[in-house]
């Protein structure tokens, strides 16, 4: 069950993440709430353990996780546009 609510709020942090960094307009929406996710479950399930967070795929959700997941997406997001060379607002 922690895969699938990661997942869901993986999208909207993602959503919330283009958001943030300015490129939620246009056609890209939907590759940048796949990209929010995928930087979320990264940074759920790979980054928050190794600095002692919440375990996320256990249940144990915690605003830390959350924001921990919230950055990963921001950072993954910025990164992937970057490279795209798209420009931000």
């Amino acid at each position: 069950m922690g895969l699938v609510f990661l997942i869901v709020i993986g999208g909207m942090l993602g959503w919330l993440a283009a958001i943030i960094v300015g490129a939620d307009s246009g056609p890209a929406r939907l590759r940048n709430i796949m990209i929010g996710i995928a930087g979320a479950l990264v940074a759920g399930v790979v980054i928050n353990p190794l600095i002692g967070g919440s375990d996320l795929l256990g249940g144990q959700y915690g605003i830390d996780a959350l924001l921990i997941a919230l950055f990963g997406s921001v950072a993954v997001l910025l990164a992937v546009n970057l490279w795209r060379g798209e420009e931000l607002r």
